[in-house]
């Protein structure tokens, strides 16, 4: 058994603590919260690539905030932003189903709820490009609701792209003053630290290794996303259980790729000629038990399988040639590293998109073919 706990491993989950988004929660308490607790009710819209932590930082928030009421709707489940409206009441305890109720009843009974409660609410609402786009009238109703009805809201809008860019500047002018904030995107050592937690809550504990870990976040690193790196880290467990392996390797993360974001194909092998194909085998020979090896490894082998399939030996520079035009296709990944002690650099190579095992099958079966 690996996985000990899968709840940690679901997108949904939101952790007692959220590492490296510390500053983004101040800020969206600072400009959203404390000003609500004075009776100030601003706007904001919080905006950055996928995976960047801005749902999970709002539903922090809104787990540990009980005073103003927030409610997280995801524009997605709605087709209109009045039938999300129709959900908010009836989150709030009310009872509607007419849908063509004008905004101003369905504010007074909003208004009416937050009395009730006696609090203000902050509407979160995820995706919200997806409504901003066609319902404009039913954002400015929102966005005005406390100078037009004299209802005690605030209004966090979620998106990838910065909303705003999507309004008109007369639509921009007549919703007034918002405030923004983006999420950037996560860097390795941070991806490192979000699946080492995630690791330690779901996995039992002699099922991974620190090297396992950072070879999932350098992947995920060319996303910056902690939703892939999470994923990863979810499908690489499950794709080892299904071996019956009491062990993450890499070859389960190379596979978890390939699931998550599939690249290397048999047409693009097909485009390769026999040199290249062999120069890829040798990589993936290379690679069966380790992340990355370095191109004198690489023309050792190269060597070997010349002499195999009775071809020409290739000289080193026609092998970094080849190597730099695997990179450049994106079929291997490459990066510099330093020796130390004033002896330069090496190149090391990796891949990361496919198992080596399945890709060195495909390599050998496209070379009997030709040969």
């Amino acid at each position: 058994m690996i996985v000990k706990n899968s709840e940690p491993l679901d997108f949904s989950y939101t952790p007692s603590k959220l590492p490296f988004r510390e500053k983004e929660l101040a800020d969206i308490r600072k400009i959203l919260i404390d000003p609500i607790k004075s009776g100030v009710y601003t706007n904001l819209v919080i905006y950055g690539d996928s995976g960047t932590g801005k749902t999970v930082s709002v539903k922090f928030l809104i787990r540990e905030e009980k005073n103003p009421l927030m409610i997280y709707e995801n524009a997605l489940s709605f087709g209109s932003l009045k039938i999300l409206l129709l959900d908010v009441i009836n989150r709030l305890g009310g009872i509607t189903a007419n849908r063509s109720l004008p905004y101003k009843d369905i504010f007074r009974i909003i208004k009416k709820s937050l009395e009730t409660r006696r609090t203000g609410l902050v509407l979160v609402i995820d995706e919200a490009v997806n409504i901003l786009r066609n319902d404009s009238e039913g954002f400015y109703n929102l966005l005005r609701a406390r100078e037009l009805y004299s209802v005690p809201v605030s209004t966090v809008m979620i998106s990838i792209d910065n909303p705003l860019m999507y309004m008109t500047r007369d639509d921009r002018r007549s919703v007034g003053i918002f405030s923004s904030l983006r999420f950037q995107r996560y860097n390795q050592d941070e991806l490192y630290g979000i699946i080492e937690e995630r690791s330690r809550l779901s996995l039992v504990e002699t099922s991974y290794t620190p090297d396992i870990l950072y070879f999932i976040s350098e992947i995920a690193q060319q996303f910056g996303s902690g939703r892939v790196a999470i994923e990863l880290l979810q499908k690489s467990a499950y794709i080892s259980e299904y071996r019956k392996s009491d062990m993450l390797e890499n070859e389960d993360v190379r596979a978890a790729k390939a699931l998550i974001n599939p690249y290397i194909t048999e047409s693009k092998l097909a485009e390769l000629d026999i040199d290249e194909l062999v120069v890829l085998l040798s990589i993936c020979r290379c690679l069966m038990n380790e992340t990355e090896t370095q191109v004198s490894s690489i023309i050792l082998q190269t060597d070997s399988f010349c002499e195999q399939y009775e071809m020409k030996k290739m000289d080193s520079s026609k092998i970094y040639r080849i190597v730099k035009k695997l990179e450049t296709i994106g079929i291997i990944d490459g990066r510099i590293v330093g020796n130390g002690d004033r002896k330069g650099v090496s190149k090391l190579i990796g891949i990361s998109d496919v198992p080596v095992a399945v890709l060195k099958e495909k390599i050998e079966k496209i070379i009997e073919n030709i040969l």
